[in-house]
């Protein structure tokens, strides 16, 4: 009677895992679209492997059985292990950080899911109900994403318009839908009662269109290819004229529809609709496709350094960072990921990785279609041509970005069903279940003093950092000033000591430089600024190779005044990713502060030379060329690269009033007013400007532009110009 409850509690641990955590978006933590379906479905996973172990142990026909996919799986977690002990960063490795949730830990727990599930569903009946429960999961995603396409439901900030679901990002969305719909038409083409073989085609035609709603070119692509595979292996391989036929359709079908976008792409209906304009824009000169062609020559090279092994998991900062391109300007500044699968498996775990990698998708195909030529029927035809046209999709979608925790749930939920089908053990009734003796209790109890263990250490401790690490910032949205209050949050996150600490000191860098800036006592500023300088230096202890903790560590020297600290930081940080040009700004800044203007010209004019075609860098450039007296070649970057060496640049106006050339501020400030006509503080500062050059009537003249543009300035600016009218200087504006 135990084992029988033991089998339904894992079973309902199953079902929660693709029932629940899709949706499961918690609030209450930092990265709550991340972080709560990652800690839920470690948790569960945890107590099914516990219940499970115990079950193995009573019953044989419960353990795991013999397969080309479980060996593959079994290599490739193997290679994790060997990477992450012979990684660059170990620590990292093992337990990634709250925006990704992988790492080692999380490729152990999802091992663990397909060894439960594999094990435990081994009926035909077992798998289908579970089958219908991803289709559930997929049906319901899939109405919320129609939701959020008419405004019904909002997306996140960071997914725009592109339908996100409840991921947080529209590519995890695409790949999800694209898993679901797959499975909806294996259920659709193994089912024998037409009532539900109607309600599984209604899914497949209801999901399809989502995956274009999350304009994700890769996944859509994918999916596409997907859909052709699939339709000609029915062509070549389907006995049912009917079925040829209507694949023969369904690739014609294709043809048309993409010859009429290729016919109708430059029309406004479609460059002006958000999902149609991603392709209509695409081509190899595309910024972003020459950006991820850039961040992969950089990734072969990091594993060219490290063949055998690679670096890591999640040790792809330090390559992006030591090979970086200067080209990737227009890029964000920090990469975790190539956005590539082959190249992330090269430096995850390096050539065994991508091999070991690989040979899942080998021995799955491998174990399909051996089912099929030892009995050529039609279901084992459409489950093998279904399931590697789902594979051909998710390859390609992932050769453009990575896999998320749904993605790898879903991939393993199929590959635990392909090991389950090419044991040859789905028969039709559960088997017969033993009893427990002694042994087994005692070993149980182990076991449950071992789970409750793992779930606290592994769970709630980073679960309690990650909430009180949220708290530490809605008090610093709120109640910023009480800077005792936020070290307090800050000291209690880390206090648990767990893979977030990384990520809170990054907070309360943000929470420092507000503060800096802000109306704060100065010994309320240093003693924060003294607070995140010593936990930096702490990290750096731990993780020396990391040139963003650098960065972070020299910003806080730089708010203290220890210029010389600060130098030594960002030298330190320019030898771990020596062609990254905004560390040359923050070191020229440096210098500028050191009263070392020439060499502040020195290294701006070496981050300038590295790409020309960055705007901030000849605008920094043009900034040190000034301060240095050098306004004519000044002149001549500016207009090289604008055409003009009339810039409207804030930091160029700073850099003129520093040498006392008012008639360049003057001009500045007009061709902002040129530009925007209608900001009255435009006109405020440029009538500071006229009376610095003498020019009192233009002076007064603005500031009445000023008072009409913006009548509650009217006080104010009248006090100016009555001060102007007196012949004094008013010396704030």
């Amino acid at each position: 009677m135990l084992s029988k409850y033991l089998k339904w509690a894992i079973y309902a641990g199953l079902f929660a895992i693709v029932l629940w955590t899709p949706f499961y978006v918690s609030e209450a933590m930092f990265f709550p679209f991340i972080t709560g379906k990652n800690f839920f479905f470690r948790i569960v996973v945890e107590i099914v492997f516990a219940l499970w172990l115990v079950l193995a142990m009573a019953d044989k026909q419960y353990r795991p059985k013999k397969s080309p996919v479980l060996y593959a799986v079994s290599a490739t977690l193997f290679v994790l292990i060997l990477s992450t002990i012979f990684g660059v960063n170990p620590y990292r490795s093992f337990w990634s950080n709250y925006e990704r949730m992988e790492g080692l830990i999380s490729h152990l727990h999802l091992f663990a899911y397909f060894l439960v599930s594999s094990s435990i569903f081994i009926t035909k009946k077992e798998w289908r109900r579970f089958f219908y429960a991803i289709a559930v999961s997929g049906a319901a995603m899939a109405i919320y994403g129609y939701l959020q396409a008419f405004g019904k439901v909002a997306i996140s900030i960071q997914s725009g318009p592109r339908a996100d679901g409840t991921f947080g990002n529209a590519s995890y969305m695409a790949i999800f839908m694209i898993f679901a719909a797959f499975i909806a038409a294996y259920l659709y083409f193994s089912e024998n009662k037409k009532w539900l073989k109607n309600i599984f085609a209604a899914l497949v035609i209801f999901e399809i269109p989502v995956v274009f709603l999350t304009a994700t070119r890769g996944a859509i692509l994918g999916l596409v290819g997907g859909v052709i595979l699939l339709v000609l292996l029915l062509v070549f391989l389907a006995k049912d004229r009917r079925a040829k036929i209507a694949s023969l359709c369904v690739i014609g079908g294709v043809i048309i529809l993409a010859s009429v976008f290729l016919l109708v792409q430059n029309k406004d209906f479609i460059t002006q609709n958000p999902v149609f304009s991603r392709f209509s824009n695409l081509s190899l000169q595309d910024r972003t496709v020459q950006s991820r062609f850039t961040i992969w020559s950089m990734s072969f090279e990091g594993f060219k350094e490290r063949p055998i092994l690679g670096w890591g998991l999640e040790n792809y900062n330090q390559v992006f960072n030591k090979y970086y391109q200067p080209s990737l300007w227009p890029q964000e500044s920090w990469f975790d990921r190539s956005h590539n699968i082959i190249f992330d498996w090269l430096i995850h775990g390096g050539a065994l990785g991508l091999l070991a990698y690989l040979s899942i998708f080998a021995s799955a195909i491998y174990a399909l279609w051996r089912g099929y030529i030892k009995d050529k029927n039609n279901e084992n035809l459409m489950t093998a041509a279904v399931f590697t046209s789902l594979f051909a999709a998710y390859i390609f979608h992932n050769f453009f970005v990575f896999d998320n925790l749904l993605s790898y749930i879903m991939f393993f939920s199929v590959l635990s069903f392909i090991h389950v089908r090419y044991t040859a053990e789905i028969v039709g009734q559960s088997p017969t279940l033993s009893t427990f003796t002694p042994a087994h209790s005692f070993v149980s109890a182990i076991l449950i003093f071992l789970l409750i263990a793992g779930l606290y250490f592994l769970n709630i401790k980073p679960l309690l950092a990650n909430t009180a690490l949220l708290q530490m910032i809605k008090d610093a949205s709120s109640q910023g000033q009480n800077i005792d209050t936020i070290l307090s949050d800050f000291d209690k996150s880390i206090g648990y000591k767990t893979f977030g600490v990384g990520e809170a000191k990054e907070q309360l860098s943000s929470y420092a430089n507000a503060v800096s800036s802000s109306g704060l006592t100065p010994q309320a500023k240093e003693k924060v600024l003294q607070k995140t300088a010593i936990e930096f230096e702490k990290q750096i202890k731990d993780a020396p190779d990391d040139a963003r903790t650098q960065i972070f560590l020299s910003a806080m020297y730089s708010r203290l005044g220890r210029h010389n600290d600060s130098l030594t930081a960002l030298n330190k940080a320019l030898e771990l990713s020596p062609k990254k040009q905004q560390i040359y700004f923050m070191v020229a800044d440096t210098y500028l502060s050191l009263n070392q203007p020439i060499k502040s010209l020195e290294i701006m004019q070496r981050a300038y030379d590295f790409d020309p075609t960055f705007p901030d860098a000849v605008k920094n450039l043009a900034v040190t060329a000034i301060i240095n007296g050098r306004d004519s070649y000044a002149r001549e970057v500016l207009t090289r690269h604008f055409d003009t060496d009339l810039v409207a640049d804030a930091r160029l106006i700073n850099a003129y009033v520093s040498v006392g050339n008012f008639a360049r501020v003057r001009d500045i400030w007009l061709d902002f007013i040129r530009q925007n006509p209608n900001n009255p503080q435009y006109h405020v500062n440029l009538a500071a400007t006229y009376l610095q050059l003498g020019e009192r009537a233009k002076s007064i003249q603005k500031l009445e532009r000023a008072i009409e543009l913006n009548p509650q300035f009217k006080e104010i600016g009248q006090n100016l110009i009555n001060e102007i009218k007196a012949g004094r200087n008013p010396t704030r504006y």
